[in-house]
């Protein structure tokens, strides 16, 4: 599978030089702590326009042997899981690799919301479920960083 990763210059000629980090990533994201990729250009692309020196990586990763966790859509499992995950309520995962549709940016609002009781889990859980904005394929293992070769730059 082909995987993309926006970031800037600096970072990806780390990257380049140094490896993949899972532990580089910020904590409490939709999956976890974790290297953030794309099978969609465009999309990391756009995730690379929002730095001062935008920068793609490709690369390829073998899923052969990994233990993957996948939601195909935003269903009500996807949406408590990253709410659980980007509030610390997860234990640690199980999982290589974690893949399916990202949240939007409002979730720590209504998780917010949630805590103050103006809102239930329920209709934290829907919300989140109809507020999507991409696609995430995150790499959570050294096991999976094992499995990636063949990273490059891409020239857009």
């Amino acid at each position: 599978m082909i995987l993309y990763h926006g970031t800037d210059i600096f970072n990806a000629e780390k990257i380049l030089t140094n490896g993949i980090s899972v532990t580089a990533g910020r904590p409490f994201m939709d999956f976890g702590q974790g290297f953030y990729t794309t099978p969609r250009l465009a999309q990391a692309a756009e995730w690379a326009r929002n730095t001062v020196a935008p920068c793609i990586l490709s690369m390829e990763l073998d899923e052969n042997g990994l233990k993957i966790k996948g939601f195909d859509s935003p269903t009500k499992e996807w949406a408590e899981f990253i709410i659980k995950n980007r509030f610390g309520l997860l234990p640690p995962t199980v999982y290589d690799c974690i893949y399916g549709p990202m949240a939007d940016s409002g979730v720590s609002r209504m998780y917010a919301r949630y805590r103050a009781k103006l809102l239930t889990f329920e209709e934290a859980v829907r919300r989140v479920s109809i507020n999507t904005n991409g696609w995430q394929w995150v790499v959570l293992s050294n096991n999976a960083v094992n499995n990636i070769s063949n990273i490059r730059k891409v020239v857009l």
